[in-house]
């Protein structure tokens, strides 16, 4: 981080990725840790019905349930998980990053953590089935919008009322 912060803000990438493996290598040769996920635990097929509900259960709280991240406490936040690598979701899950809690092997087992990724690529893939996302923050949102939108025709229609009787 540059500057100390609640959060560390995501900036562009400063190493090839053979540089990347060699820093990640070194880094796993001072202690034990996690392993980087191979393919076969991320490229295998899930069950994107229960990965759906897992995720609810043990993300959603922090990511928003359509996964598009959501506010937490004292400036931080839990980021969007649209277009972020198979890989890259697997490994937060096991390590969990800055705010994140671990999730390891005894609380999400590989294959739940495989279901919610099959459950985050369906999301992504299929978009928003009622139209506008509106942010995909639920129907607070939505009902925000038939309020204003509500309103701003009642206005509209009082003054066109009002101005046809002068």
């Amino acid at each position: 981080m540059q500057s100390n912060g609640p959060q560390a803000l995501q900036k562009p990438l400063q190493f090839n990725d053979e540089q990347i493996h060699q820093l990640a290598a070194y880094v796993a040769s001072l202690g034990p840790g996690p392993a980087i996920p191979g393919d076969e635990e991320v490229k295998a097929e899930g069950d994107a019905a229960k990965g759906g509900e897992v995720f609810r259960t043990n993300c959603a709280m922090c990511h928003n349930a359509a996964a598009a991240g959501g506010a937490l406490t004292r400036g931080k936040f839990a980021p969007a998980l649209a277009d972020v690598s198979a890989k890259h979701v697997y490994e937060a899950m096991v390590t969990g990053p800055q705010n994140m809690p671990v999730f390891s092997d005894a609380n999400i087992s590989p294959e739940d953590k495989r279901d919610i990724i099959t459950f985050l690529n369906e999301i992504e893939e299929n978009g928003s089935p009622g139209g506008a996302q509106l942010g995909a923050l639920g129907p607070v949102a939505e009902g925000l919008f038939v309020w204003v939108a509500g309103l701003g025709v009642i206005i509209a229609f009082t003054i066109w009322l009002t101005s046809r009787t002068s």
